[in-house]
């Protein structure tokens, strides 16, 4: 009786670990997840600005609330969204219009959260609004 205990605890330790490390994987794969809805929706901004010389013009919106209108369906299907379940955002920036450039807010779960940035102020390096730039 005692050894079948013992079987039985080691058999709860060891799915406890697979469990835990299948945690990891999702958080992992959701913040891969991230970066290709931003790649995306990058390449989405550049057709825009190829058609009209400018940026989508915003206020400090959350992607979807400010690139719909202006994207969908035009160059997009639909503004992609966290891959987490909506508690938490991506967020779209720039201050000026016509839009030189745009800025646009990545939550990632196992790595510091950060910007991308495109157009015209953007180069290696570029912190000036005082945020991390992914790298």
């Amino acid at each position: 009786m005692i050894e079948l205990l013992v079987v039985i605890a080691i058999i709860g330790l060891l799915a406890s670990i697979v469990l835990v490390s299948l945690n990891s994987a999702r958080t992992k794969a959701r913040d891969a997840q991230r970066t290709a809805n931003i790649r995306q929706v990058q390449t989405a901004l550049e057709m825009y600005y190829d058609d009209n010389g400018r940026y989508v013009s915003s206020t400090g919106e959350t992607l979807d609330d400010a690139l719909t209108a202006p994207l969908v369906p035009t160059y997009m299907s639909k503004i992609p969204v966290d891959p987490s379940g909506g508690d938490r955002a991506y967020g779209y920036f720039n201050n000026m219009n016509p839009a030189p450039y745009y800025a646009i807010y990545i939550p990632y779960e196992t790595k510091t959260a950060c910007y991308v940035c495109g157009g015209s102020v953007c180069r290696d390096g570029a912190g000036w609004w005082g945020v991390n730039i992914c790298q």
